[in-house]
């Protein structure tokens, strides 16, 4: 009897550290450079496929397993996402006053909120260890959703962004 492989392609959410599996049907059209809706670690996000689909397993790659494809991007997700991205320049601003106030010795590299809008994400770098126990007390007060706070190195910190290729395929797209 022949086993029954699942077929997955990978992808990636703008400015995360994470590369996503994300298993498709054989009855789902797969469109390369799409963007897709999946499950991330904080909730559901927009990504960019940026692989063929395969069902060889033996990836070295290391990555978060997204399970199925929720869906392809709709132009409501699109936009989500911009409405998103313009909360998200506010937000970063918000956090570097807190921690300019709070004298914290660490800088804030980006910030991540979901399409689901229920959590955000912070990323950091810093040279030492760093008690930003004050600055999730300011926040958690105002946003009353999940706050994340993910220390970066700066190897890590290159790779959050999409690669040159990958960003052309994402602005293509929001066309």
């Amino acid at each position: 009897m022949k086993e029954n492989k699942k077929s997955f392609f990978f992808a990636r959410v703008f400015a995360d550290t994470n590369l996503y599996k994300v298993y498709i049907s054989d009855k789902q059209t797969f469109r390369y450079g799409a963007e897709v809706v999946i499950k991330t670690e904080f909730g559901q996000d927009l990504a960019v496929i940026t692989s063929l689909k395969t069902d060889n397993e033996d990836s070295k790659e290391k990555f978060f397993d997204s399970g199925s494809l929720i869906r392809y991007a709709t132009k409501e997700d699109k936009t989500q996402r911009k409405n998103l991205d313009k909360k998200i320049v506010n937000l970063k601003a918000e956090i570097n006053t807190l921690v300019d106030y709070l004298k914290l010795e660490m800088n804030i590299t980006h910030v991540l909120i979901p399409l689901s809008d229920n959590s955000i994400c912070i990323y950091y770098t810093a040279k030492g260890r760093v008690d930003f126990r004050d600055l999730l007390t300011e926040l958690r007060n105002k946003y009353k959703f999940k706050i994340t706070m993910r220390q970066i190195g700066q190897k890590d910190r290159s790779s959050s962004f999409l690669s040159t290729s990958d960003l052309f395929l994402y602005n293509r797209q929001l066309r």
